[in-house]
Formats: structure tokens, C-alpha cells, sequence
């Protein structure tokens, strides 16, 4: 629009020296310039209304630092006379706060039907994204003047942070826990009795008080219950909230690159383990049990879809007042700082900047 009200302008003014110099040539020049803004206007006019555009998203999860497949679907629900030059702006805004980042995008559109146009963008820190297509800049065949068409589409995608490779080493004693759980184990019995794990034959050594009489007397042989053997967690991963409002993207993903190392870690060795934050949407803790690889990016998804924008809560405190018949062999908490604590005291204090992936390579952690 800025350069159709230039060329008006000139058109204008070349138009009143003709006629104040009586000059044939500039007249002329006024004329052609008018006819061929009317005429780009006129086309654009008709590209304009024609034209239909949607944004989407199809891998609506993706690590930071790779890039995101955008995918644009570009209508001309009639004949647009030719190709056209078209220039959208993108809008992506991390969620859940309000700073928006404008990002420019030069795409073709048919001169009729329907194309789909991809295009990669790169987000650099973890969390949820919003993509809002916002503006199109309709160019016409000169590629000068060009009409801005609103439009208000959203696509939304999350952005999962880097995992690293952190030393671990179990115990017996962790490796062993079983403690109490509500999830049990499918390939070892145990000792309690509140859940039969199976029933098999009696063998010599089995107890008097587990053998399943009315069974036994069906099938003329003893039968003995087996009890099951409660997965509990020797593992609590916390994550800390003090300092959590004043973070910058850049902080808070190398937060998460630490948290989520650490369960990644404890997932790979084979260890189950809760992963416990504060949500200030429900005013209280929230934990899930991570025992496997979808466990592990089922956690990032909840936490990363939590409000905790004005939270200063002291979660290991709250965590052993809330959950002290659930005993645990250690906790870890992360905190917003970059500080890692074990049974709550400070383990390791990683660098205020860059990325923590150096530094987890070179530490390693006996539990």
C-alpha cells in the first residue's frame, strides 16, 4: 500500500509540471504511470479476494535447536491471472507469555487451485509454541506494489528440550527398592498380600498360609498363592519453583535440559522414578511415575503445559509432608538457578550460561 501511495504521489506531481510547463513528455509519463496503478491495483484487487490461506503444523513435537516443518495452504479460488508473490508474517509467541517474534516468509501462489508451500523454522529453547500467520503481502506482476490481506490462522507445536548424557551409577540398594506403590511388578512376586502375583504348584519351603485350599481340592494337588512385589520409586525427581518468574527463555530451557538429562538418565539405567513439580493452576503438586521412554515424554508435556509463571514454593519441604508414608532412597531437585541438589543439599552448581550438556558429561552421580 505504501508504494501505491508513492506512485500516486509522483503520478500527481508529474501531471501538475506538465501543465505548468506545458510539457508533452512529462504529461505522457504522468498518464502511463496512473494507467499502470490503476491497472496493478485492479489486478491486486482481484488476487486479493481470490486468495485463501491456512497455516498447520504436522510434527506438532520437536527437540530445540532442530528445525519445525511449517506447512502453508495457499487457495486462488478463481483464475489470479499468473503466478503470484506473496509475503506472510508469522507471529510465534512461547506460551504461556505475551513477547511475540515476527518472522517474514516469501512464498508463490498458484494462479489457481490449491498448492501446499513448507517452509523450516528454529526454535532455540524449550517450551510451547504458538504460530500465528497474521499478515499477506499480495504482490503484482511488477512486484512493486503489493496490498496487505489480514488474516488470523494459529497452529501451535512443542518444543522439547536437548537431552544429554549424564554418568549414573545404582546401588543394590536402589536397584532393589520396592517399597510402596500402587503399580506392581509383572515378573517378580513379593510379599504382599493385599494382590496375588499368581498361582502355581506347591515346592518345598512355600508357607501354610498361602496355599489356596478350594483350589487345591478341585484340583487334588496343593496350590500355593504367590503375593506381588510393589514397584516403588527409590528415585524422586523434583523440580524446583524459586526464581522460576524471573527466568529468561534461555534460562529456563537449560533448567529443563538439566531436569530432563537427569530422568533421562535414570530411564536409561533402568530405575523408575517420580517427577514432582507445583502447578500454580491447581495449587498443589503434581507427580507422575516415569518407569519407560513414553513415561519420560509424558512428564516434559505436563510440565511443559503447567502454569508456574509467580510461583515461590519450597517443593521437597511440601513433597515430604505430603508423601511421608512413601519413603524414598534420595530426591533430586533441580532448581530455576541451575543447581542440583541431592537429600537437600547442593550438589552441583552448573554455569549461569551456555549449554549444561559439557558439564553432565563430565559429572558423575552415585546413587
Amino acid at each position: 500500500m505504501t508504494h501505491l501511495i508513492a506512485a500516486m504521489a509522483l503520478s500527481v506531481l508529474l501531471l501538475y509540471i506538465a501543465a505548468l510547463y506545458e510539457s508533452t513528455a512529462l504529461a505522457l509519463l504522468g498518464f502511463s504511470l496512473s494507467g499502470l496503478m490503476i491497472a496493478a491495483l485492479l489486478l491486486l484487487i482481484l488476487r486479493l479476494t481470490a486468495l485463501r490461506m491456512d497455516i498447520a503444523i504436522p510434527m506438532t513435537l520437536s527437540e530445540s535447536g532442530c528445525p519445525v516443518g511449517v506447512r502453508f495452504e495457499v487457495q486462488a479460488k478463481r483464475k489470479m491471472l499468473g503466478k503470484t508473490r506473496l509475503r506472510v508474517c508469522v507471529e510465534a509467541r512461547q506460551l504461556p507469555g505475551k513477547k511475540k517474534k515476527r518472522i517474514w516468509m516469501e512464498l508463490d501462489a498458484p494462479s489457481l487451485g490449491t498448492e501446499i508451500v513448507r517452509k523450516e523454522v528454529t526454535m532455540h529453547c524449550a517450551g510451547g509454541y504458538e504460530y500465528c500467520l497474521r499478515k499477506v503481502r499480495v504482490y503484482d506482476w511488477t512486484g512493486w506494489f503489493y496490498l496487505t490481506k489480514r488474516v488470523n490462522c494459529t497452529a501451535t507445536t512443542m518444543i522439547l528440550p536437548q537431552v544429554h548424557e549424564l554418568p549414573l551409577h545404582l546401588s543394590a540398594a536402589v536397584r532393589e527398592f520396592f517399597g510402596e506403590a500402587e503399580i506392581y511388578d509383572d515378573l517378580r512376586g513379593g510379599t504382599d498380600t493385599s494382590q496375588v502375583f499368581q498361582i502355581r504348584g506347591y515346592m518345598p519351603g512355600d508357607r501354610l498360609q498361602n496355599i489356596h485350599w478350594k483350589l487345591s481340592a478341585k484340583s487334588e494337588d496343593l496350590m500355593v498363592r504367590e503375593h506381588s512385589l510393589p514397584r516403588g520409586s527409590a528415585i524422586v525427581l523434583l523440580l524446583g519453583s524459586k526464581g522460576i518468574e524471573k527466568q529468561t527463555p534461555a534460562q529456563r530451557d537449560r533448567f529443563l535440559q538439566i531436569a530432563v538429562s537427569l530422568s533421562f538418565s535414570l530411564v536409561d539405567a533402568q530405575c523408575p522414578h517420580i517427577v514432582t513439580w507445583y502447578d500454580e493452576a491447581a495449587g498443589d503438586l503434581v507427580r507422575t511415575r516415569v518407569d519407560d521412554e513414553e513415561g519420560f515424554y509424558e512428564w516434559q508435556f505436563m510440565y511443559l503445559n503447567a502454569q508456574m509463571k509467580c510461583v515461590c514454593v519450597d517443593v521437597e519441604s511440601l513433597y515430604e509432608k505430603k508423601y511421608r508414608s512413601e519413603p524414598c532412597l534420595h530426591r533430586l531437585r533441580v532448581e530455576p538457578k541451575a543447581e542440583l541438589y541431592l537429600d537437600g543439599k547442593l550438589w552441583h552448581s552448573f554455569a549461569k550460561k551456555g549449554s549444561p550438556g559439557d558439564e553432565l558429561k563430565a559429572l558423575e552421580l552415585y546413587l
